[in-house]
């Protein structure tokens, strides 16, 4: 087909009525779909906001939710860390671990920077 045998079916369709239904479809859809936008940005800060507040309320939550009591302990072992005003008593591994009889304990760690570790989940059941 010849170039002017398509530009002339190309304007006998585009002359008819539905041209210009077309442009007005095709309009009122950009017009749409830029509103659908528009709106989409107006809603993004207020959503970021929302989930901004929500982590900063349960970041609160969890750090004022009290712990379970016994699930860890930090202990000094170090004496020369103990200054004289204070009334904290230095013990021994012996002594710490015989405070908790009956549990599965451990200190982890190197010297002077140990920490007790309860390796069961509340104690003896049943004793």
């Amino acid at each position: 087909m010849k170039r002017s045998d398509q530009d002339r079916l190309l304007r006998e369709i585009l002359e008819d009525g539905e041209a210009a239904d077309f442009r007005a479809a095709s309009l009122a859809r950009g017009v749409e779909v830029l509103r659908r936008r528009k709106g989409r940005a107006r809603i993004a800060p207020v959503g970021a906001a929302v989930v901004l507040a929500g982590l900063l309320i349960f970041g609160l939550v969890l750090h004022l939710v009290p712990r379970p009591a016994g699930t860890r302990l930090a202990v000094v072992t170090d004496p020369a860390a103990q200054t004289d005003t204070s009334k904290v008593k230095i013990i021994n591994d012996e002594e710490l671990f015989a405070l908790f009889p009956n549990r599965a304990m451990a200190l982890i760690g190197s010297p002077g920077h140990q920490q007790l570790i309860f390796l069961d989940h509340g104690g003896a059941q049943g004793k």
